[in-house]
């Protein structure tokens, strides 16, 4: 048999088989240790590697992997057994060689050779098969390759305890561009193809007796029926020119060269490895890439499951060893907060003596679900740092939730995993099914996850026993939810989702919304109806306040009751507030602070202060960060049409640009709960009155 290419492996010509060292020797009989006489153990026969090679072509028989165990010496003794006769150089020795006979054009000629070796008292026999044919001038090269993937290490404790690099899974390289190269003229490209589903690629007409490297892109390519294209390129560039990040490196393996032989070649296997060395990484981590675009196509192949043609606009992950966790974010320094994603790139941490996240398949498609919302959806979060568990902007935790939820589904595994460093041992996980901790609520990104993989999962369990399917979750995602004249939320989601079902589809739902504190009395995509709200909170309901366009003010108020530090987009510090427009013009937008401190009102700047130009000239400047900041944006159908964002204390105002008619929406927030600078102690909760009035 030919050997796979896992190592520096050549195709053994018959003109010239590579051959091992014969391992035989002198050395005394072994002991029984008594006093009786010595014990012989029987040698070794070895007599080589299946091959192939040519008619008419000088062969070397290879008899050097005998051996003997107690290091006697042993001879050599050839017969061949099968197939046309031919004569050995020398029976007796390690390598004889012989001429192949000339085969008929097509044909194939199988000779058998036994060799029996001897130490004066035992021995033993072991065959070997020659095949003979004719040498052809092309060939092809065939084979699988595949990646080893380690999972996360499953202690009674924690689920996700590390990475198990020691006993890695293999699986196929799935859907990337396998190249094969001139080894003596590289980077000359002899053929192209995409690796299957079980990772096989096929190249045809390759001329024979040529070196060859098999080389794999670390990317996904379709153009059809579904089309895509994902990236993994090495971000880390500090050095100028800098280019820009769509030029960075993209990775690629280069798998050991070879020789094309005389025939075709059909077991061309290759493995993208760890790099592991036990206790380290000590080679490079060619799996890497791999595992990343796996989990990605495990995302896609769960859409294309009910849209066959969908179109995936292009998604490069910028993946690096060098990518650590630094804040701020830079990622041309491989400096970042944590794994995330932004503007249909995918930055992913790597540094092995920190935190990696490259093998972590549910992150990896988390983040590629923040990807479908920006592309195939909507998505109003402004993100920021949050944690499992806690009461977020309602517009956050759905965000977060579904993109749990995504990865859950596409997997179909609810163990969400992120391990840490591996020599840690380290990282963290949830059921994304069971662990519904934290208050439950449409702004608890774990409530929102487990609503939505229940609805998909097919196994009762208890709670849920139905499932409506991943397609009704993707059609309301694609279709309304796109388009909502509310923020995206788990309102806007579910109320769209109810419109589409009937029956016990609609009564499945319905119960799973019921679990999650969701009130369906009057549920509309506004949250009108909801009267449930985490216990002791405040400034919570209703979910949208009705702001009036004739200049009649509303008193609304925020709290950072949720946020122990200056995140900002926690509940509360978020309110929302819908103004139905009817007569296209412009409108003046005030908000001014009427209140802080529960009560008391605000303090004012001194005479003919100027919050920007203090800023300028030290943005350290206590004064800056001490008076209240409102802020506020405007939004029509999800698209940003306006908003107020100075520093001027206590007061933010506005004069849109002409409105047509429609429902607007507007988010007003007290900039100083999510201020790193903010003067402590900050009041805990802000009001204000606002008005919109005809410009």
């Amino acid at each position: 048999m030919l050997a796979k290419f896992q190592c520096k492996t050549v195709i053994l010509l018959a003109s010239a088989l590579t051959l091992a060292a014969c391992g035989g020797g002198s050395g005394g009989s072994g002991d029984n240790g008594g006093g009786g006489p010595p014990i012989n153990l029987a040698p070794i026969a070895d007599a080589g590697a299946n091959v192939t090679v040519a008619e008419l072509s000088n062969v070397n028989l290879d008899g050097t992997g005998s051996s003997d165990p107690d290091g006697d010496s042993f001879s050599y003794a050839w017969l061949q057994t099968d197939g046309a006769m031919v004569v050995l150089s020398d029976a007796s020795v390690a390598q004889p060689s012989f001429t192949s006979p000339d085969v008929t054009a097509g044909s194939r000629e199988v000779l058998t050779f036994q060799l029996t070796v001897e130490d004066g008292m035992d021995s033993t026999t072991d065959s070997v098969d020659i095949t003979v044919q004719e040498a052809l001038s092309q060939v092809t090269v065939a084979g699988k390759v595949f990646f080893e993937f380690p999972p996360p290490n499953n202690t009674p404790r924690n689920k996700c305890a590390g990475l198990n690099l020691n006993d890695p899974e293999t699986r196929p390289i799935r859907g990337s561009p396998v190249q094969l190269l001139d080894f003596n003229n590289m980077p000359n490209v002899l053929g192209e193809t995409v690796s299957g589903n079980d990772g096989s690629y096929s190249f045809a007409n390759i001329d024979a007796n040529m070196d060859v490297v098999v080389r794999v892109r670390a990317e996904l390519q379709s153009s059809g029926p579904a089309v895509w294209d994902v990236q993994v390129r090495d971000n880390v560039d500090i050095d100028p020119p800098i280019p820009p990040l769509t030029q960075r490196p993209l990775y690629v393996v280069d798998f050991p060269e070879r020789n094309t032989g005389i025939s075709h070649i059909t077991d061309a296997d290759f493995t993208a490895d760890l790099g592991w060395g036990g206790t380290s990484y000590t080679r490079q981590r060619a799996a890497a890439p791999f595992a990343i675009l796996d989990a990605i196509m495990d995302a896609m192949e769960m859409v294309t499951a009910v849209d066959p043609t969908a179109v995936f606009p292009d998604l490069d992950v910028y993946w690096s060893v060098n990518n650590t966790l630094v804040s701020p974010t830079d990622v041309d320094a491989g400096e970042l907060s944590t794994t995330f994603y932004f503007n249909n790139g995918l930055y992913m941490l790597g540094d092995a003596n920190v935190d990696t996240d490259e093998f972590d398949d549910h992150l990896s498609i988390h983040e590629w679900g923040h990807y479908f919302e920006d592309n195939f959806s909507r998505s109003d979060s402004w993100g920021g740092s949050h944690r499992i568990g806690e009461s977020l902007d309602p517009r956050l935790a759905f965000g977060e939730g579904f993109a749990t939820a995504l990865a859950a589904i596409a997997l179909q595994d609810p163990q969400y995993c992120d391990t840490s460093a591996p020599m840690l041992r380290g990282g963290f996980g949830f059921d994304t099914e069971n662990d519904n901790t934290g208050n439950q609520g449409y702004y608890n990104e774990m409530s929102v996850a487990t609503l939505i993989y229940d609805l998909w999962d097919t196994v009762p369990d208890g709670t849920d026993n139905g499932s409506i399917g991943f397609g009704p979750i993707f059609d309301t995602m694609v279709g309304p939810q796109a388009n909502t004249a509310a923020f995206t939320t788990l309102f806007s989601f579910a109320t769209e989702l109810r419109n589409m079902l009937g029956g016990a589809d609609l009564a499945f739902v319905d119960s799973q919304l019921t679990r999650e504190y969701v009130d369906l009395g009057n549920l509309t995509i506004y949250g009108d109806g909801q009267t449930t709200q985490p216990p002791g909170a405040r400034d919570v309901l209703p979910v949208y306040t009705d702001l009036p366009v004739d200049g009649t003010p509303v008193n609304i108020c925020t709290n950072s009751d949720f946020d122990s530090g200056r995140d900002g987009n926690k509940l509360a510090e978020y309110r929302y507030l819908r103004m139905q427009v009817t007569q296209q013009r412009s409108y003046q937008i005030i908000v001014d602070t009427v209140s802080v401190n529960d009560g008391d009102l605000p303090s004012q700047p001194p005479a003919g202060f100027d919050c920007v130009a203090a800023f300028q000239a030290d943005p350290d400047d206590p004064e800056v960060h001490t008076y209240s900041d409102p802020d506020f944006g405007i939004f029509l159908n999800g698209a940003q049409v306006g908003g107020g964002y100075s520093c001027t204390p206590n007061r933010e105002e506005t004069v849109t640009n002409t409105l047509v008619q429609g429902m607007y929406t507007l988010d007003l927030q007290e900039f100083r709960f999510a201020d790193e600078d903010t003067v402590v102690p900050y009041p805990e909760r802000v009001c204000y009155a606002v008005s919109a009035t005809p410009n």
